[in-house]
């Protein structure tokens, strides 16, 4: 029974996992904020020098930019940058301001997919609190950007569901408390502006 019960879990974390992601790709800041507790916390990480990824990762297969012609040592060393951090409904706002600031005519920006690998996700669960480590890719124009990993925690909480594409009624759902995004570029994006998340 327990059993059983763990693996409902599982599926319904990895669900919410997909949800997270595919709401990030319908630029949906409205939804995305319905996936989280009140207040919850991100930070966004970066890992240098850019990398191509391990032939293990999923990303491996996606085409890459081209690699800077002379590599800067000094910068070879690795390091790590805290890029973004802060509650989930001040990024949601940082989104919807971006999105009213941008008007016909302004310069197009690339097309952006974000894809998790669920398969390779690693869930933990300990009665109402969960944890899940997610690998995911991240192309511009079909073009391999970052890589990286999501660890998430997660919180099951009673609640009411009213948001479009979501079954309504009371019940337990599992919500996200905080997320670290860690992310590494790909070779030949130095420079390039970055899109969070």
């Amino acid at each position: 029974m327990t059993a059983t019960k763990d693996l409902d879990d599982i599926e319904a974390i990895k669900a919410l996992i997909q949800s997270f992601f595919d709401r990030v790709n319908d630029n949906d800041p409205p939804g995305l904020q319905t996936l989280f507790a009140p207040n919850a916390h991100l930070t966004i990480l970066r890992q240098d020098p850019p990398r191509a990824p391990p032939s293990s990762s999923s990303g491996a297969s996606l085409p890459q930019p081209k690699a800077p012609t002379e590599p800067d040592s000094k910068d070879d060393e690795d390091k790590i940058s805290l890029v973004y951090q802060s509650t989930i409904e001040s990024f949601i706002k940082l989104i919807e301001d971006g999105n009213r600031r941008k008007k016909p005519g302004d310069k197009p920006v690339p097309t952006v997919h974000e894809v998790p690998n669920l398969d390779a996700t690693d869930v933990k669960i300990d009665g109402l609190f969960a944890q899940a480590w997610c690998p995911f890719t991240v192309t511009f124009d079909g073009v391999l950007h970052h890589y990286g990993f999501f660890a998430y925690t997660f919180g099951k909480t009673r609640e009411r569901s009213e948001y479009k594409g979501e079954s309504g009624g009371e019940g337990k759902r599992w919500r996200f408390e905080g997320l670290v995004q860690d992310y590494r570029r790909t070779p030949g994006w130095e420079g390039e502006s970055e899109l969070m998340m």
